[in-house]
C-alpha cells in the first residue's frame, strides 16, 4: 500500500479523536449549565458522552495502526526525527489523560449524578468534579493542539 493512504487514515484517526474531545467539552458545558435547574434533563447527556469514548478509542486505534504502517513503509525514517519522538510522548500523555484520568472521573460523575437523582448523595453533588473534569478536558485540547502543530511543522 501507498504511504499516503495510511497518512489519510492517520489524519482521519487524529481528527476523530480531536473532534470527539471538542464535542465532549461542549456537551459537558451544556451539562453543567443544565444541571442546577433540571437534573433529570442534564443526566440524559451523560450516557451519550459515554458512547463518545468508543469513537475516541476507534480513532486512537486507527491512528496507531496507520502510524505503525507509515513508520514501517518509511523504513523508520520518521522514528528518527525529534518531532516524531515528541509527538509519541504527547500521544501517550493524551491517552493517559483521556482514558485513565478522564474516563475514571467521568465514571465517578455518572455515579454521583445517579446517587444525587436518587436522593442518596451524602458527599455533595457533582459540582465537586466540575473543576477536575474541565481541567482534564482543557489539557486534552491543548495536547491535541500540540500534536497538530508538531505534525504540521515537522522540525528536526
Amino acid at each position: 500500500m501507498n504511504i499516503f493512504f495510511y497518512l489519510v487514515l492517520h489524519i482521519a484517526g487524529l481528527s476523530t479523536m480531536a473532534g470527539t474531545a471538542v464535542v465532549d467539552f461542549f456537551c459537558y458545558q451544556r451539562f453543567w449549565k443544565q444541571y442546577p435547574t433540571g437534573k433529570e434533563k442534564a443526566a440524559v447527556i451523560l450516557p451519550l458522552l459515554a458512547t463518545f469514548r468508543f469513537l475516541f478509542a476507534g480513532g486512537f486505534l486507527l491512528l496507531l495502526i496507520s502510524g505503525i504502517a507509515m513508520v514501517a513503509l518509511s523504513h523508520g525514517l520518521f522514528a528518527e526525527q525529534l518531532w516524531f519522538r515528541i509527538k509519541m510522548g504527547v500521544i501517550l500523555l493524551l491517552f493517559i489523560n483521556g482514558v485513565a484520568i478522564g474516563g475514571r472521573t467521568a465514571r465517578k460523575l455518572r455515579k454521583v449524578v445517579e446517587a444525587d437523582l436518587a436522593g442518596a448523595n451524602a458527599g455533595g453533588g457533582p459540582e465537586k468534579l466540575k473543576g477536575r473534569l474541565r481541567t482534564i478536558q482543557i489539557i486534552q485540547l491543548l495536547l491535541f493542539l500540540t500534536i497538530f502543530v508538531l505534525s504540521a511543522y515537522k522540525f528536526n
